[in-house]
């Protein structure tokens, strides 16, 4: 019989767009597949969607603290209710390729994988939603990019380096794809993509985001601060993936020069992220309903 292949999805207030992210799960060629919906509290109907497809538990951030990011703590919280063999993390605006389940399994069962990276072809309505695609397009036409992590693990592999760092916030990924490379884990990269949508992303929303992340990454060059080259070309406004695949961006160069303004915004607001981090202290209060 196939391994059972645990799918965590973490949720708030998505009722738009859940059931697309459900329903592709559904139609997987891999058959045996679980869903668990890790939801932090939404006052709209994703619990009742949710229940549709799979189980559902309420877990995350107290619902007053507007301004955590606790989706690592949702991750994790799925992953430990997981009873599959394999856990694959996703996140409810992503739409699976039906074979992408498929090729992860054969990858790690076939090729001797340990994780698998899944590269994620952005879209949505606006224009930043374009330049986010064009900036998706350069990381996946690399073999192995530095902004590539590892979503889809063997649970015991999961369960050995102790899941997610919950206190990285939006470096939670990277910081567990360098623990899989330090403890010689074999990653592999599948050429079945998810698709990613970015809906009408706008300036102000990712301004929100990274300002989020930013609070975190301090913590994170101090973890890894023993590999400061690494982390010098990550965190670059000009990444290696740009240079690489420069004819990508020469192709399309309104939406490259859109590109460039918003990683510029970005950093500036993963940066206000930093100094508040340093200036108030937050506690993140989570809640098990």
């Amino acid at each position: 019989m196939k391994r059972l292949v645990s799918i965590v999805v973490p949720t708030f207030n998505c009722q738009d767009i859940i059931e697309d992210c459900l329903n592709s799960v559904k139609k997987q060629t891999y058959k045996n597949i679980e869903i668990i919906i890790v939801d932090s509290f939404s006052t709209d109907r994703t619990p009742q969607i949710g229940r549709r497809y799979g189980r559902v538990y309420s877990f995350g951030r107290d619902p007053e603290q507007k301004n955590v990011f606790a989706v690592p703590y949702q991750r994790n919280y799925g992953a430990l209710k997981a009873k599959g063999e394999y856990v694959y993390i996703i996140d409810s605006d992503m739409r699976l390729n039906p074979e992408v389940v498929e090729s992860c399994v054969e990858l790690i069962e076939k090729k001797g994988a340990a994780a698998i990276i899944v590269p994620e072809v952005s879209y949505g309505e606006s224009f930043w939603a374009s330049c986010r695609a064009l900036e998706k397009a350069c990381y996946n036409r690399s073999s192995r990019s530095l902004s590539d992590a590892a979503r889809f693990v063997k649970k015991g592999v999961w369960k050995n380096l102790g899941g997610l760092d919950e206190t990285l916030g939006g470096g939670d990924d990277w910081d567990f794809q360098l623990r899989l490379n330090e403890r010689g884990y074999k990653t592999l990269k599948t050429k079945v993509a998810v698709m990613h949508y970015e809906g009408n992303l706008s300036l102000g929303k990712q301004i929100y985001k990274k300002f989020r992340y930013g609070k975190s990454v301090l913590d994170y060059f101090k973890k890894h601060r023993d590999k400061k080259t690494l982390l010098v070309k990550q965190y670059s406004l000009i990444r290696p993936d740009f240079i690489s695949n420069i004819d990508l961006l020469a192709k399309d160069p309104i939406h490259a020069i859109g590109m460039i303004f918003m990683k510029i915004v970005e950093y500036a607001a993963a940066f206000c992220g930093l100094v508040y981090s340093q200036l108030f202290k937050e506690e993140v209060n989570i809640k098990n309903k």
